[in-house]
């Protein structure tokens, strides 16, 4: 036996094996439903066959499905119902605040209109008492002035109780040229013009003086005032006058007269003392 048939008749071990593994992969390609295509006009099945082939199909069945947790699915139902009566709770809250500050308002206004009218009322009642009050008073203060005017007396020509009178008050009094004015009662008259005047007293024949010369108004008397019965002032009295001058602007004569009395003067018993309508002023007593 030659040598090259020996070769011919053993079988290629390398080929065996690919034909194994081209049936074991068209096996399992029929295993899993899939059939092999045949490529080529090779006579061995494994050959040429795509690697993609042989590789297992993605998972494309249905799987079975995890039942959903019914609990948790309640569990969120029912948060989401608490969720909207809470909002609605919150919007009928809101609501009935706005409808509560609206009622406030107006009670509000309504207060303030009744105090308004309140204070209107009040403020016309208390015009009409005051006027009332007014009223009264005024024909009550009428009725005092009457009565005390029907019982005010002066009298100035009392006898005098004393001869001494240590009370002097001063007074410069510009009495108008040849007009009577009246002092404590007694009517004096100044005449002339000039360094020398005609004083009379009580309408009598009048005493000539000058510049710097004195003369008496009064001699000494008492003068008793009262009112309602009431004595209010009660002193004895003398007057004395000063000529210093005609005043040849206003046609008056200038005199410093002092009053002397036994008791305090009250300012308001001089304007019963001092005649009216002439020009009064006190002056220091060292001045007489």
């Amino acid at each position: 036996m030659s040598l090259d048939s020996d070769d011919t008749g053993i079988p290629d071990r390398s080929e065996d094996g690919a034909r194994r593994k081209a049936d074991a992969s068209v096996v399992l390609n029929q295993l899993r439903g899939n059939t092999a295509r045949e490529k080529g006009d090779s006579g061995y099945p494994g050959e040429h066959i795509n690697s993609e082939e042989i590789m297992p199909p993605a998972d494309t069945a249905p799987r079975d499905e995890i039942p959903p947790d019914t609990d948790e699915i309640r569990r969120k139902l029912e948060n989401d119902d608490a969720d909207q009566k809470i909002r609605d709770q919150l919007a009928n809250a809101q609501v009935w605040e706005e409808k509560q500050k609206a009622i406030e308002q107006e009670r509000a206004r309504q207060r303030t209109e009744i105090e308004r009218e309140i204070e209107a009322d009040t403020r016309k009642q208390s015009v009409g008492r005051w006027k009332r009050i007014g009223i009264v008073s005024g024909v009550i203060l009428i009725l005092i002035i009457a009565a005390a005017a029907l019982t005010f007396s002066v009298q100035p020509n009392l006898p005098a109780t004393q001869d001494s009178f240590p009370y002097v008050s001063s007074y410069n009094v510009r009495i108008p040229q040849g007009e009577p004015v009246e002092f404590a009662g007694i009517p004096v008259t100044v005449s002339g013009s000039g360094d020398k005047v005609i004083v009379s007293i009580s309408g009598g024949l009048g005493t000539e003086i000058g510049v710097g010369d004195k003369i008496t108004l009064s001699s000494p008397k008492r003068m008793v005032i009262q009112i309602f019965g009431v004595t209010l002032f009660d002193s004895d009295y003398q007057i004395v006058a000063k000529f210093r001058g005609y005043v040849p602007a206003t046609s008056q004569n200038d005199f410093t007269v002092a009053l002397l009395t036994t008791r305090p003067v009250p300012e308001w018993a001089i304007g019963v003392i001092m005649p009216d309508g002439v020009d009064v002023n006190p002056i220091s007593g060292d001045d007489f």
